[in-house]
C-alpha cells in the first residue's frame, strides 16, 4: 500500500530520531540519506526491513502482544528479555517493559539484572553494559555482553538467533559430585585398661 506524504514524514522522523543508535562517524550519513529519501524509496526500506511498525504501532508493543515475532530469553509479569536482532555482541538484549512507556520500572532493572547474571555465567563477558534507550517512546534497557572484539552491529540470521536463545534458556546442568564409597570401619577390640 503507498505511503502518503505525512506517512512518510512520520517514519523519517522515526528513522532520524534512532540516529544515536548508530556510531558517531556515521550519523550525519545517515542523517542526509533519510533525508533525501523519496516517499517510494521510504516505502521500499519499510517494506525491505519488516517495519511496517512505523505506520503506527511501537515495534516492541507489537512484539509484546505476539503480533512480531522475537527471540525470547527471560521473561517477568512487567517485562520481558529479547535477544537483539542486530547485535553488537553474543548475547545482546533488550529488556522491554509490557507497558508502552518512557519511565524505565524497577521491574525492568531487576530482569536485567537477572539476564546479565545469567550472560555473564554462559558466556563469561570481560563485563556487561547496561545502557538506557528509548526507541518510538518506549523506554528499554540494553544489555551488551562485552568481549574486547565488539566492532559494529551486525544482522543475526534467524538460526543464530534460535541457537543462542536454546543456549541461554537451556537450564543450567547440575554437577552431581559422586562420594567416594566409605572404607568400612574396623572396629578394634576393647582391651583390658593397662595397670602399671
Amino acid at each position: 500500500m503507498p505511503l502518503t506524504q505525512e506517512e512518510t514524514q512520520k517514519i523519517k522522523e522515526h528513522l532520524l530520531k534512532q540516529l544515536g543508535n548508530f556510531p558517531e562517524d556515521k550519523r550525519t550519513q545517515i542523517e542526509e540519506q533519510v533525508k533525501s529519501m523519496t516517499n517510494k524509496q521510504v516505502e521500499s526500506f519499510v517494506e525491505q526491513n519488516k517495519l511496517t511498525h512505523l505506520g503506527g504501532q511501537c515495534i516492541f508493543c507489537s512484539i509484546i502482544s505476539g503480533e512480531m515475532p522475537s527471540y525470547k530469553i527471560a521473561e517477568s509479569d512487567h517485562d520481558i528479555a529479547i535477544l537483539e536482532i542486530n547485535p553488537i555482541s553474543k548475547g545482546h538484549a533488550l529488556i522491554v517493559p509490557k507497558e508502552h512507556s518512557q519511565e524505565i520500572q524497577e521491574s525492568t532493572k531487576a530482569l536485567a539484572t537477572q539476564v546479565s547474571t545469567k550472560l555473564k555465567e554462559k558466556f563469561i563477558p570481560k563485563e556487561i553494559q547496561v545502557n538506557q534507550i528509548s526507541i518510538m517512546d518506549h523506554a528499554m534497557l540494553e544489555i551488551i555482553p562485552i568481549y574486547g572484539n565488539e566492532t559494529e552491529r551486525k544482522k543475526a540470521s534467524e538460526e543464530e538467533l534460535q541457537a543462542l536463545q536454546k543456549e541461554i534458556t537451556k537450564p543450567k546442568e547440575e554437577v552431581v559430585i559422586k562420594e567416594a564409597p566409605k572404607e568400612p570401619e574396623i572396629e578394634l577390640p576393647k582391651l583390658p585398661p593397662r595397670i602399671p
